[in-house]
């Protein structure tokens, strides 16, 4: 047990019982989304974690901490497929869970059973007893496999964020409202904190005897509280992206497309039909719109982007919106728009990604180019 501290306590207690009201504030939202399901479970396992903690710490300030075993609850077991899955039902609302996929919370229930035994109680307990008590190892197992199982999850949902930000690159040349980075982040933070905290605790225990443990313990509750409130709040404000087919097709499209066979006339037309009608300029041009103008089938088109012109769809349009925003300022009226004026009329429609777009192409800022071309 790490050393009481009320005020890391209580900032944990507050987390964890802000994102149970967040949870159950996602259960009564309108319209009922599957997604908001999956996210309020996500931050009730959580809340259990954190709340656990914190009762943990301020019943042991008051000597208490014998009462502790009677109400404590943590389902580690949950947190982990409940924000995988709510991963793959944010990155395509078309998605729903089968019924053998259930099998995945399956160990969640029995963990739920293992803290109503005396495994539990009398393991638990014997961490502070001498000699230790024959249980403990068992609780001991427990703990560590649902650190474990959590990590696995976690490393997983990276794996969909990853893919999903490849596949929305091969088929839209906006991705506002489309990337979900306020939830790619979190995860990414997610999956570093529990691979670190699995190391750390290691390291602390076999190279210091626990002696760091109150240096660390609370301090990254705190942090991973204020995540997981992000990403509830997040998850309750954006709700689903724009675009669906991603579970269904994200596995089997990039093999199909490989068999796809193209030929340089038709990566001639695309490059002419960018050039001639300046389809880039439409700010929503997507692949299916753009396949739609050379009369070719989506798949053949995205072939030839990514294989023959060797970008993906995402990169190839927004190369030519910056080209297009270099010739405007070559022009002589150039000075009746700003240049975020000018990249609009390019196609672009997010300053942050104009800019992201134009240094990555050109290795200089909008700003920088312009003073150094009127120079």
């Amino acid at each position: 047990m790490v050393s009481s501290n009320p005020i890391a306590a209580t900032i944990i207690m507050i987390f964890g019982l802000q994102a149970l009201v967040l949870s159950v504030i996602l259960l009564i939202k309108q319209p009922r989304r599957q997604s908001n399901i999956l996210l309020a479970l996500v931050l009730f396992f959580f809340a259990l974690m954190e709340v656990n903690i914190g009762m943990a710490n301020i019943l042991f300030s008051y000597d208490l901490f014998y009462v502790f075993r009677y109400v404590q609850l943590e389902l580690l077991f949950g947190i982990g497929p409940a924000l995988y899955f709510f991963t793959k039902s944010i990155t395509d609302p078309d998605y729903r869970i089968s019924p053998k996929e259930y099998i995945h919370f399956l160990p969640v229930v029995l963990e739920f059973i293992f803290y109503r035994t005396d495994f539990y109680r009398l393991g638990s307990n014997g961490l502070y007893q001498t000699p230790v008590h024959p249980f403990t190892i068992v609780y001991l197992v427990e703990q560590w496999l649902g650190t474990a199982s959590i990590s696995v999850y976690v490393l997983l949902t990276v794996r969909i964020l990853i893919k999903y930000q490849q596949w929305i690159k091969s088929k839209y040349s906006n991705l506002k409202n489309k990337s979900l980075g306020w939830l790619r982040i979190p995860v990414f933070i997610y999956s570093g904190y529990w691979i670190v905290w699995l190391i750390l605790i290691k390291i602390d225990q076999y190279v210091f005897q626990n002696a760091l443990k109150d240096f660390y313990f609370l301090p990254t509750h705190i942090g991973l509280s204020i995540i997981t409130s992000w990403i509830g709040f997040k998850g309750y404000i954006k709700s689903q992206t724009e675009v669906s087919g991603f579970i269904k097709t994200s596995s089997k499209a990039s093999l199909e497309t490989e068999t796809i066979p193209t030929n340089p006339e038709e990566a001639k037309l695309i490059t002419e039909l960018m050039n001639t009608q300046k389809p880039y300029l439409n700010p929503d041009l997507d692949l299916n719109k753009l396949s739609d103008l050379a009369k070719l089938n989506p798949k053949i088109t995205s072939r030839i982007i990514n294989h023959d012109l060797h970008m993906n769809f995402y990169e190839f349009v927004n190369k030519h919106r910056v080209e297009e925003f270099k010739q405007r300022l070559q022009q002589s009226n150039c000075d009746q728009f700003t240049l975020l004026g000018h990249a609009f009329e390019c196609g672009f429609n997010s300053k942050s990604t104009f800019n992201h777009i134009f240094k990555k192409n050109t290795g200089q800022t909008p700003r920088e180019y312009y003073l150094q071309f009127k120079n």
